[in-house]
């Protein structure tokens, strides 16, 4: 037992050497030296790293940029050439109708101050959303790499020169040369970049449209915008337009004014009268944000006047969530549900037509009704640029702009839904085929016809029997009669699908739709019963001032200084008369007031109810 003791001091292990206790405190007293020298050999790198990445430019997380610009280096070879978007037949029918491209813009000074890294990278045909994270322990820092595949992914060191001879170029000649429609549109966060390229989109398209144009063609130019769903001609001071559908389904703006231009300068000296009149507001993310959808649209036509081909440059409101826009403002409140409505309904668009479902829902809202010529001719081409911010506080709106984008081409899951509404589509009159002529005997004869006689007893018409067979026997030898055949009884005409019915396909797509569904449906009312009641105010103003002048005319004709006779019966009467219509037009001004009022308490309890608006 003592030898037992003796060696469960003095030995470490049964048959290893001997070590004291001495040697094991100076062994973990050098490795703690050497954990504290390594660290602070880290510490130290970490600061040269940190001093190097200022005196570039580069701020933020050391390690999370060092880990992004390990992962470029790795990744730098992958990135392929850029090819420009093909217009032919084939290429459409094989999908390439549709052109999805991503711009990155570069970090900008307030990113750069804010502590902003770069967590975007750019390697065509992919973009990479570098999410960093930290594990369990708050300690590990790691990258979440999620990467997205389009037929374009422009860096920020590509120009919009780059983009346009990618994409703009082609599109431009299809438009001049082979007679087709054509949209370019740019979709993304508030302050990332839209303005800036479509900008650069429309001043390459003015020069090369007069580049290709032939002489016996002709130019105009037309701009407007949709804002808070109410169409405005930025060509003429925001004069007020109407957006209708004919009864063969093609869309008018009513009253919008296309103007002739003769030379690259007159067209660009237009698109930028445009921009200069564009609505803008200051929200929570950006101080200058395009609160409206802007449609330039450049018309090619021939010498009788009949258009050719067009060219519509889309800029996007900016897309923001819900909690981004959250303010006491309600107008900001409207004005974000009315954009993510409108860019849900572009995205179920584009994708139904990429899908070739059976329906798609253009009337859900104004911009997909007045972009549906660009969509559905014939020779029809899209392209869609969507543009994301670089840096990592941005990094949620840019993985939702990337998926709004990725899903254009997906295909979508209410299929069951779409072909619903299918069947009602098919049920309307076709446009080009003529409908086949019914035949002769259209109308159904009544199944009991009028007869002046008497009906006999039973037991006469069980006589007459053999009479009938006889007849017909005897009718053998004549030519045969057709015998008249009811035709079958008429298809009943069912109606179209429905604005209403667009909206319920596209909330159907949404998680908490009915919710969303309700929130929509009253910012539309609201805005209608906004337009009511100040057409309605203008109204009675007008009005009051006409009556305001026959009040002073007839005050005139009762005190004037040369007046000796007067039928005051007569003032009397009209004077009550024009308090009467003054009191009914005060009545129902109050009466649209109050219902008004009550479609803005209904818009704020909604806007509780969805305290976050989706995005896509």
């Amino acid at each position: 037992m003592p030898q037992v003791q003796r060696r469960s001091v003095e030995g470490d292990r049964p048959g290893g050497p001997k070590k004291s206790t001495l040697a094991t405190i100076q062994a973990m007293e050098r490795a703690r030296e050497e954990r504290r020298q390594q660290m602070e050999a880290r510490k130290d790198r970490k600061e040269r790293e940190k001093l190097s990445n200022a005196e570039k430019g580069v701020v933020g997380d050391v390690d999370f940029v060092r880990m992004i610009s390990a992962w470029r280096d790795a990744n730098k070879d992958q990135a392929k050439p850029h090819a420009t978007f093909s217009t032919n037949e084939a290429e459409k029918n094989a999908g390439g109708a549709i052109c999805i491209c991503v711009r990155k813009r570069p970090i900008s000074r307030r990113e750069v101050n804010n502590k902003d890294h770069d967590a975007v990278s750019c390697v065509h045909p992919s973009v990479v959303v570098h999410d960093c994270r930290l594990r369990v322990d708050g300690i590990s820092k790691y990258l979440n790499n999620q990467q997205f595949a389009f037929d374009h992914a422009f860096s920020e060191n590509e120009d919009t020169a780059e983009i346009y001879r990618c994409v703009g170029g082609p599109l431009v000649e299809f438009v001049t040369r082979d007679d087709g429609r054509a949209c370019i549109f740019a979709y993304g966060q508030t302050g990332s970049g839209k303005t800036y390229t479509m900008e650069g989109v429309q001043a390459r398209a003015a020069v090369q449209v007069f580049q290709e144009l032939s002489s016996e063609r002709s130019v105009g130019v037309s701009f407007f915008e949709i804002y808070g769903g109410r169409c405005q001609d930025l060509l003429r001071e925001r004069a007020r337009l109407q957006v209708r559908e004919d009864g063969r389904g093609d869309v008018h703006v009513v009253g919008l004014a296309e103007t002739p231009v003769e030379d690259a300068e007159s067209l660009l000296a237009a698109i930028s009268r445009g921009n200069e009149l564009r609505t803008k507001q200051k929200t929570e993310v950006n101080d200058a944000s395009s609160r409206s959808h802007a449609v330039c649209r450049i018309s090619i036509r021939d010498k009788d006047g009949k258009q050719r081909g067009s060219l519509s440059l889309v800029d996007l409101a900016g897309s923001e969530r819900g909690q981004d826009t959250r303010s006491h403002n309600r107008q900001l409140r409207t004005e974000s549900a009315e954009i993510n409505k409108s860019l849900l309904a572009l995205k179920e668009c584009i994708r139904g037509l990429a899908t070739n479902d059976a329906h798609v829902p253009f009337r859900a809202s104004k911009l997909t009704m007045v972009l549906r010529d660009s969509f559905v001719r014939p020779r029809s081409r899209v392209a869609m640029i969507a543009c994301v911010g670089p840096s990592v506080s941005c990094t949620d709106h840019t993985i939702n702009t990337l998926r709004y984008a990725d899903r254009v081409k997906e295909k979508p899951a209410t299929q069951l839904l779409n072909a619903a509404a299918a069947l009602r589509e098919r049920n309307e009159e076709p446009k080009e085929v003529p409908a086949r002529p019914p035949p002769p005997r259209a109308q159904k004869p009544p199944a009991r016809p009028p007869s002046r006689k008497p009906v006999p007893p039973k037991k006469a018409e069980a006589k007459e029997v053999p009479k009938r067979s006889e007849a017909k026997r005897g009718a053998k030898e004549a030519p045969r009669q057709p015998k008249p055949r009811a035709p079958p009884p008429p298809a009943q005409p069912k109606e179209r699908p429905t604005r209403q019915d667009d909206l319920a396909l596209l909330h159907s797509t949404l998680e908490r739709g009915q919710d969303v569904a309700a929130l929509h449906k009253t910012v539309d009312s609201l805005f209608e019963a906004e337009e009511a009641l100040l057409n309605a105010h203008m109204t009675v103003i007008q009005e009051n001032a006409e009556l305001l002048t026959e009040e002073g005319r007839m005050l005139q004709q009762v005190q004037g200084g040369d007046v000796v006779d007067y039928d005051i019966d007569t003032y009397v009467a009209r004077l009550g008369a024009i308090l009467n219509r003054k009191a009914e037009q005060i009545a129902a001004l109050q009466g649209q007031l109050a219902g008004f009022a009550a479609k803005l308490r209904e818009e704020e309890d909604q806007s509780r109810l969805v305290r976050r608006m989706p995005m896509w």
